[in-house]
């Protein structure tokens, strides 16, 4: 009896055929995954429509916080006052042709009214080139608000002539047709500490019936030096100079009511400010 012999073993894969199947089985396995997960997704999709469907029923309409049907209102910012006017009077004497100009230019605003006087004490040719400085000059042409005295007066600094020129300056800017609001009194000495702009933006702000008068109950040594004597000034009553006329006499202070010294004496809106 014979044995059957054995059947050889089959033959070993090749290296080419086993790579082969694992690249197939890798490619099924990325089709499958990819396949679920755009599943998912679209299932994810539907079940999202649905519930903001839902949700929209339920309530009617949106949020209104979150879409506001009004417009936005913005609030409306002020503007500033209208600056005020200022009637500034300039006053020199001899010599002081120059420094009344330098004063005109710090102080100039084309809102502003000016007055320059120069008194009986300078030459009549300072008065004419002071004028025709002011004419030269094409700003103050075109605003016209640059006016000078020609019939000066006398200004005694002791006497009351000062008073008296100083009013005579607020009756001319007065009869001016353009009005203003507060008077200021400056001498060819005096010099601002502010500039134009800025002093016209904060007056903005205050009532125009607002009076600036920088004024003291001390009297001190101006009893006996400035109240008692009795001074005669004659440039109020001469048109040449003269020397002022002191009297030996001294008067009593009245005891009706109290005196109050200053340097600005003229009475309406007087804005007396910081000048060196």
């Amino acid at each position: 009896m014979q044995i059957p012999q054995p059947s050889p073993p089959p033959p070993p894969l090749s290296s080419s055929s086993s790579f082969s199947t694992k690249d197939n089985t890798k490619t099924t396995l990325f089709i499958i995954l990819t396949t679920s997960f755009f599943s998912l997704l679209f299932i994810f999709t539907l079940t999202s429509h649905s519930f903001k469907t839902s949700s929209l029923s339920a309530h009617g309409r949106p949020d209104p916080y979150l879409f506001p049907n009004r417009q936005a209102t913005f609030t409306k910012i002020p503007s500033d006052p209208t600056p005020p006017s200022i009637a500034y009077l300039i006053s020199g004497s001899k010599g002081d042709l120059d420094r009344i100009l330098r004063l005109l230019y710090a102080t100039y605003h084309p809102k502003n009214q000016y007055l320059l006087h120069l008194d009986l004490s300078a030459p009549q040719t300072d008065r004419d080139q002071l004028a025709l400085s002011v004419q030269s000059v094409p700003i103050f042409k075109a605003a016209q608000n640059v006016n000078v005295i020609g019939k000066a007066d006398f200004a005694y600094s002791k006497g009351s002539s000062t008073i008296s020129a100083t009013l005579h300056g607020a009756a001319i800017l007065l009869r001016l047709p353009k009005k203003w609001d507060w008077f200021v009194n400056l001498g060819a000495a005096d010099y601002p500490l502010v500039t134009p702009d800025d002093l016209l933006h904060i007056l903005s702000y205050l009532p125009k019936d607002l009076n600036f008068v920088n004024h003291s109950s001390y009297i001190g040594w101006r009893e006996s030096r400035q109240l008692k004597p009795i001074i005669v000034d004659p440039g109020l009553y001469l048109s040449e100079k003269s020397e002022m006329f002191y009297a030996t006499q001294k008067r009593d202070l009245p005891n009706s009511f109290r005196l109050f010294t200053d340097k600005l004496v003229t009475k309406g809106s007087i804005l007396a400010l910081a000048w060196r």
